[in-house]
């Protein structure tokens, strides 16, 4: 298992790179980190969301208050009231942090990352579970008269360097679901990586779960949470 430590360093210097910030006392191995993730072009599966209040200076919208509840036990997010509303709950393995991002956020998330139709709407961290890697929430708007494969073709389609994607019909939860399986060309690995998303429709509106990760044995080790999600997720109340 690498030491995390070193994923905080890379991701930390990923959000520098995209908000135009730069550390002096950097040491030379993270500023090596820090031009692999700008060559890359885009917030990896691996580093944190860009943040519309550091990039413009002023805040955009309150945090949800962290109860750190998801320190304890297993979590669940999604219904009112709960670290962030969606238009699906569902349970958030214990270690786990949720990350709620502000609409202004989670847009500037998506054009970063090219998912123009997309905006990103919670961040969970596998950090303080022993991993450097995000399980990403993508909502959007006027989608509610797709089906879930319909939806989720739309995410695949503004995905970048993705081969050999498998779709199947599948459930989360009680919920129909499409899921895709898929390979992405990464600078950062060593061949292709493994990643995976799958896309509901209720009628709160859609929601993409999207499994990345640093590399393809990272994406094996944090599996067993999105599938937690998956098996648990309901409409949001």
């Amino acid at each position: 298992m690498r030491k995390i430590m070193g994923g905080a360093v890379t991701a930390a210097l990923t959000v520098a790179v995209l908000s135009g910030c730069s550390s002096a006392d950097s040491s030379a191995e993270d500023k090596e980190s820090g031009k692999k993730s700008e060559a890359a072009g885009a917030p990896s599966s691996s580093a944190p969301a860009p943040s519309a209040a550091s990039s413009s200076g002023s805040s955009s919208a309150p945090k949800a208050k962290d109860s750190g509840e998801w320190k304890k036990a297993d979590t669940r997010i999604g219904n009112a009231g709960t670290a962030c509303e969606l238009p699906v709950s569902f349970m958030a393995t214990k270690a786990w942090k949720p990350s709620c991002l502000s609409r202004e956020d989670g847009e500037l998330l998506g054009k970063f990352s090219g998912h123009k139709t997309f905006r990103g709407a919670l961040e969970l961290s596998a950090k303080p579970a022993g991993n450097i890697g995000f399980i990403r929430v993508w909502t959007a708007d006027a989608m509610n008269d797709k089906t879930p494969r319909q939806v989720l073709e739309a995410f695949m389609s503004e995905e970048k360097k993705v081969k050999d994607q498998e779709y199947t019909e599948t459930k989360a939860g009680e919920l129909p679901a499409a899921e895709v399986l898929y390979k992405v060309d990464s600078i950062l690995s060593d061949g292709p990586k493994q990643e995976r998303a799958l896309a509901v429709t209720t009628p709160k509106g859609v929601m993409v779960f999207h499994l990345g990760g640093f590399d393809t044995q990272e994406y094996q080790e944090m599996l067993p949470a999105y599938e937690t999600a998956k098996k648990t997720m309901t409409p949001a109340s």
